[in-house]
């Protein structure tokens, strides 16, 4: 039975991770601007001061979004890290990272299209998930690696980012992208992975 201290964590946790559910959908359907502290806690059916009680204000629960998005980015990092050096390498990173792509990634990522400036504020206080990428990069090619190979490297990493956009004012599914996306990456490692580190 668990104890009264991690009942209460627990509905804590669950009130923010819902928080941030609604309002990652809002901001995506309304644009960041445009959407108040007000219209959050309306779609949450709570007062603006319980909300406050987890976020302190809308840049917040963007940082805290961005977060979750470089949580994963150091998990792949992680995870790189464990693996063999082979030459096939940089495609089963990037295939594994485009495989974990949720709707929520997505929505994260076409938030962070949509909001630039907020985008830029996040990046001076290194809470980017570019940013991030920069440990996978460094993981994936060696140090005598040139700035063609370094570029490759990223392109097979920002292929859904790639489909995101080729995909405004079309009927693409979120399915269409994440599978053109893969098939961007394999077409883009097929070539050789010369840039990758040998252990």
């Amino acid at each position: 039975m668990s104890s009264p201290a991690a009942r209460g964590r627990r509905p804590a946790a669950e009130t923010r991770a819902e928080i941030l559910g609604v309002a990652l959908d809002l901001f995506t359907e309304k644009g960041y601007e445009a959407t108040s502290v007000r219209d959050i806690s309306e779609a949450l059916g709570v007062t603006k001061s319980a909300l406050y009680y987890h976020f302190r204000n809308k840049e917040e629960i963007v940082a805290s979004l961005v977060a979750e998005r470089r949580e994963e980015v150091r998990e792949l990092a992680a995870w790189i890290s464990a693996q063999p050096r082979t030459p096939g390498l940089v495609r089963e990173a990037a295939l594994r990272w485009i495989a974990g792509t949720t709707p929520e990634r997505l929505a994260m990522m076409r938030l962070a299209q949509a909001n630039q400036p907020v985008v830029r504020r996040l990046s001076e206080n290194a809470a980017d998930v570019p940013g991030a990428f920069e440990e996978v990069v460094g993981l994936l090619v060696d140090e005598h690696a040139d700035e063609q190979q370094r570029l490759a490297v990223r392109m097979a990493f920002d292929t859904v980012r790639a489909a995101l956009l080729a995909a405004q004012g079309t009927a693409a599914t979120d399915r269409d992208v994440v599978e053109a996306a893969r098939r961007a990456t394999v077409a883009l490692t097929r070539s050789g992975e010369g840039g990758t580190a040998d252990r």
